[in-house]
């Protein structure tokens, strides 16, 4: 029997998931909040539709019938629209899950950020540690996690998958670093950052799917590298002068210094195929 998922938030993230979880077999339903992302879709999934969960009164019955939904809806570029996503919008999803008619057993997967960990100081942090609700973002953030993990039904499996900084196709780290050579960039190099590949996100999606996972799975690859170390790298090995950091971070700024962890999903059979992000994207310019 076809498995059906539906995708809130066909971005990069989701976009991905889609082309791949409709070529593993499953019936993928789509959304967009705008018409030109709807058109965009059209062709990687097999039923697509505007949806605003920002809105209390969205419609809510595509959920009736699901096997699975994947949340991979994020703001602007620019940061615009995060109290009404994560403020409003998560909100709204939650009640209409609690409200969900249908008893039909319901996977839900739920991207966040690890981001959320804040400024550790660079130290080693997992799915237990203590996040940072000090800056606003992160506070949404968590709020949504928290609103999704306890939605006081059985028949629904919450699984928060917190990622690094993104890279794939269409975000490679390694020209923007070397974009970036002998400029001043005014974040603290000497923060801790983790990272993701968007091949390991959509696979991750899958584990998650194919395991029932419950509970929150940091998926960051094995990266040890301050921003300072790696742009080091890239700029070394291209024979450019370096990228020039700060040595502090600007007052109110939203700061992810911390070793993240992704053994708990490791431990749970997951093996990443992109262990580091240098190793990989350097591999294929170099």
């Amino acid at each position: 029997m076809t498995k059906s998922i539906a995708i809130i938030g066909c971005g990069y993230v989701g976009g991905d998931a889609a082309t791949a979880l409709r070529y593993s077999g499953y019936r993928v339903t789509g959304t967009s909040r705008s018409t030109q992302g709807l058109i965009g879709i059209r062709d990687i999934v097999d039923e697509a539709f505007l949806l605003d969960i920002s809105d209390e009164y969205f419609p809510s019955s595509f959920l009736e019938h699901q096997d699975a939904l994947l949340v991979s809806a994020a703001p602007t570029r620019n940061g615009e629209g995060y109290e009404s996503l994560f403020g409003k919008g998560i909100s709204n999803l939650a009640n209409a899950l609690r409200n969900r008619r249908s008893s039909t057993p319901l996977q839900l997967i739920y991207i966040s950020s690890a981001g959320i960990y804040g400024d550790c100081g660079g130290e080693m942090v997992d799915e237990s540690t203590e996040v940072d609700c000090s800056h606003q973002v992160n506070k949404l953030l968590v709020d949504s996690e928290k609103m999704l993990l306890n939605l006081g039904r059985q028949d629904v499996i919450s699984c928060i998958l917190r990622l690094g900084g993104i890279y794939g196709p269409g975000r490679d780290m390694v020209s923007l670093i070397k974009q970036a050579a002998g400029s001043q960039i005014h974040k603290n190099g000497d923060d801790m950052q983790s990272w993701t590949s968007i091949v390991d996100i959509t696979r991750a999606i899958k584990f998650a799917l194919e395991n029932k996972l419950r509970g929150i799975y940091n998926i960051v690859d094995d990266a040890r590298l301050t921003r300072r170390q790696l742009s080091n790298k890239v700029c070394e090995a291209e024979g450019l002068p370096p990228v020039l950091w700060a040595n502090t971070n600007l007052p109110g700024m939203r700061v992810s210094n911390a070793l993240v962890s992704n053994q708990k999903i490791k431990d749970a059979g997951f093996e990443f195929s992109s262990p580091k992000m240098f190793v990989e994207v350097a591999a294929t310019h170099f």
